[in-house]
């Protein structure tokens, strides 16, 4: 009876000893687990050496319905986001990912204008920066800078030319321009980013429009503060203002003003595209006799690149192209993203020496998206007029933008478009003379 006993009390403590060590095992795994997960969320996504980890990924309901129209597969633990390679956005590991985020709640550290993590999330504790930069007359390029801006807009400026405005937020650049004067479509930019206005000067019809406008001019900055704006004295020109983003910001926060982060959300962003399409190797963007450019698809970089009229073309014969380049970084000027926006376009002033257009980018309207090698018809919309401009397909919900830069082209609604073959062709019409 005793040797029995013994015999139970022994196979059942060893039971039990096996019991326990399982469970220890098992709370070791799980604590093992735990400590990775916290290590990599408390680094910074190039620490990390991959980066943020979406699950499940937060997008609205518009977008669900977008993601499954394009077939995307859905979120899990699995789906990594990584950057597009770019001077200041260099992932430190390279490997087959998936981005899909947007248009709410995007994560702090991603930037809500390109979807891409970016290596210094306190870069997005502060507001953009909205600059405006010559694209004519030729010598001004190649400017400095541009390649580092997340969204650019060019639209039509006067007498057959165009102007940039440079949209800076996720990148600094310690010296972007040259910078000329304001218009007064810029109110449109200033308000949907709640940006900083970076400019040289403007005339009076202009800042009495900014003034009516109710503008809060504290947030302008313009040629007198050096820095953060200075003239490059080596340049025998007057287009020879440059800025630094982070001299700019050290100005607002100099004057007191909030220089905190805004509500820039409103896109969407996915690795896949849409079915509906048509190929797009080339997109011509032709304003005038004097500012016209060509946008190419690369397949190797698997983006646009920007090559840009380099002579005057008074008898619209066939026009010079070279690539465009940033005078700052060496690189050329690409986007995952081409927009044609398509806007009413009106005079404001006429007069013998001076003619302003009156953009109204209010509202909503066409638009057309190539990314990926291929063409969108697409919609803009503005939902508030302190928010970026929304992109929709054209029965209503989020378009999956490429994650990446986006150069928005901002044409006359009644503007001509044509596509031969894989060929698209956009020629700017001005509005009808009010003098006739």
């Amino acid at each position: 009876m005793g040797d029995e006993t013994l015999s139970h009390n022994t196979m059942r403590n060893i039971w039990l000893a096996l019991i326990l060590s399982l469970i220890g095992l098992l709370a070791a795994c799980k604590a093992s687990d735990l400590s990775l997960s916290n290590e990599l969320v408390s680094k910074t996504p190039d620490e990390a050496g991959l980066l943020l980890t979406i699950s499940p990924n937060p997008i609205s309901e518009a977008a669900e319905d977008a993601v499954e129209d394009v077939n995307v597969p859905p979120a899990s633990t699995s789906s990594r986001l990584i950057s597009t390679p770019r001077p200041s956005e260099t992932p430190s590991a390279s490997i087959e990912s998936f981005i899909r985020v947007g248009p709410n709640n995007i994560p702090e550290h991603v930037n809500p204008l390109t979807g891409l993590p970016v290596p210094n999330p306190a870069s997005l504790e502060r507001r953009p920066i909205v600059a405006k930069i010559p694209n004519y007359p030729h010598g001004v390029r190649p400017q400095a800078g541009i390649s580092l801006a997340d969204h650019i807009y060019e639209y039509y400026l006067e007498w057959g030319l165009t102007r940039f405005a440079a949209v800076f937020y996720g990148n600094d650049a310690i010296r972007f321009g040259p910078l000329r004067s304001g218009r007064i479509f810029d109110e449109h930019l200033i308000k949907m980013y709640n940006a900083i206005f970076v400019f040289n000067g403007a005339d009076k019809r202009t800042f009495d429009y900014f003034e009516e406008k109710e503008l809060d001019t504290g947030y302008f900055v313009v040629e007198q503060f050096c820095p953060p704006l200075c003239r490059d004295e080596s340049m025998a020109t007057y287009n020879n203002l440059f800025g630094n983003t982070s001299q700019v910001h050290q100005l607002i926060h100099n004057r007191g003003l909030d220089d905190s982060r805004q509500d820039l959300s409103g896109n969407f962003f996915s690795s896949a595209s849409g079915r509906d399409f048509s190929e797009a190797d080339d997109v011509y963007v032709n304003y005038s006799y004097a500012n016209y450019a060509r946008w190419h698809y690369d397949p190797d970089i698997e983006q646009y690149v920007r090559l840009q009229g380099s002579v005057d073309n008074p008898d619209g014969v066939s026009g010079e192209y070279t690539l465009h380049t940033d005078a700052l970084t060496g690189q050329p000027i690409t986007a995952a993203n081409v927009i044609i926006l398509m806007v009413a376009h009106d005079y404001y002033h006429k007069s013998t020496d001076t003619e302003v257009f009156s953009i109204d980018l209010t509202g909503s309207g066409d638009a057309y998206v190539f990314r990926d090698n291929k063409a969108f018809r697409a919609r803009w919309h503005r939902y508030d007029e302190n928010k970026p401009v929304a992109i929709l397909s054209t029965d209503g919900r989020a378009f999956s933008l490429k994650p990446g830069v986006t150069f928005f082209q901002v044409m006359n609604r009644t503007s001509e478009v044509n596509q031969i073959d894989q060929t698209w062709i956009f020629d700017f019409a001005r509005p009808p003379d009010p003098d006739t």
